[in-house]
């Protein structure tokens, strides 16, 4: 059992809670808001996602998908709003840990008879895992390595850029080349929320100035660091004294990681049963052929450890597309397999999520399987070498 295997089966008991235990107050919108309104909601409630409920399902949008919006004192946020499945009180944390990884979130409605009754949050799940023994866990086995900064003379225009097309909410700013604080999509969102008192023709206007000043200070300087033989123990202590989302982490000094909450949320991510580790994230419970889609989905990694034994993990990621434009749903799946040598990464999509897994299943097996062989003739050569020698 590797180190990973171990920590899934040593928070058992937390995956297994009900979601019911820790509920918090849910911060609710209306389709008809403007993004300003909506901005301004968050801000005052330090909440990164929002909620509502229309024709009995459940939207979302979140902090990080409001940086993309241009005119946001008159634009009505319904356009932009995404639909999830939402949790019952009887759901696992588990189930809430999967559902906030995959779309990035930092809290998870529960529904009960058609309305919100509250959120998981990340962080209520974050002070459960604070109270187990996660001290032989080191920080370097969860980290997300070399994560991207920015200067603090580059404008926040960049910032913003680069926190939408890289899907990340945590910007490290370097300045006289070491890292001075963390700015977040919060911050940016702060700093293009247009001042009342300017009048509508200037908004806009005051908006595009505010994106051309640097970063500069901007940004939070309270952000812990830690070392990468740190446990994670004392990375999640840290995080919660300091109230933060997020925790550097450094060797020699020296920026090497990031641990946000996403990363700690993995730690309970649905496994399906197999001997390579195997998670499936954004599976629609009550699609019809789910479990179909679950095995092809074990078959495919089964079939490529036969020629390719060093797999130490595979994710599937499943993201279903609502859009205008195709008159059904489709869905994107990202499939990735961990190797000790790489990580692969394969992304297909349809409407049929059975079709979808058969083409990458064929993809990865006639990718992968020819590294495998090509490894391990040269595996045999040097063996030969030896016993000639």
């Amino acid at each position: 059992m590797n180190s990973r295997q171990a920590t899934y089966e040593h928070l058992k008991g937390i995956r297994e809670r009900k979601v019911d235990n820790i509920l918090s107050s849910a911060t609710t919108i209306e389709p008809s808001f403007t993004i300003s309104k909506i901005i301004g909601i968050m801000l005052e409630n330090d909440s990164y996602d929002v909620f509502c409920i229309d024709k009995n399902s459940v939207f979302t949008i979140n902090a990080r998908d409001l940086l993309a919006t241009r005119d946001i004192s008159k634009m009505k946020v319904d356009s932009l709003l995404h639909k999830i499945q939402p949790l019952s009180k009887n759901d696992t944390i588990e189930k809430a840990a999967t559902m906030m990884a995959h779309y990035r979130m930092r809290s998870a409605p529960v529904v009960d008879n058609d309305e919100i009754i509250g959120v998981v949050k990340a962080k209520n799940i974050v002070e459960l895992l604070a109270q187990q023994n996660l001290k032989w866990i080191t920080s370097n086995t969860i980290l997300t390595p070399d994560p991207i900064t920015i200067s603090s003379k580059e404008h926040l225009a960049k910032a913003r850029s680069v926190m939408i097309t890289k899907r990340i909410d945590h910007l490290p700013v370097i300045q006289d080349s070491k890292v001075s604080h963390v700015l977040t999509s919060m911050h940016v969102l702060q700093t293009i929320t247009p001042e009342q008192r300017i009048g509508s023709d200037q908004k806009g206007l005051n908006q595009l100035r505010r994106l051309e000043s640097p970063v500069g200070n901007i940004g939070s300087t309270r952000i812990p660091k830690c070392r990468t033989n740190d446990s994670l123990s004392t990375v999640i202590e840290s995080m919660l004294k300091t109230d933060t989302t997020c925790c550097l982490i450094t060797l020699w000094d020296n920026l090497h990681g990031i641990i946000t909450y996403k990363d700690l949320l993995n730690l309970l991510e649905t496994k399906i049963p197999s001997e390579v580790p195997l998670y499936i994230v954004g599976l629609p419970e009550d699609m019809s052929n789910a479990e179909i889609v679950r095995t092809k989905f074990q078959k495919i990694i089964a079939n490529l450890t036969k020629v390719y034994p060093e797999v130490e993990e595979a994710r599937a990621s499943i993201k279903t597309i609502h859009g205008p434009v195709k008159e059904r749903q489709h869905f994107e799946v990202t499939l990735r397999v961990i190797t000790p040598y790489r990580t692969y990464n394969y992304t297909e999509i349809d409407w049929d999520l059975s079709k979808v897994f058969d083409a990458l299943g064929r993809r990865i097996i006639r990718n992968l399987s020819k590294r495998g062989k090509k490894r391990w003739k040269m595996s045999v050569r040097k063996i030969d070498k030896n016993q000639i020698f």
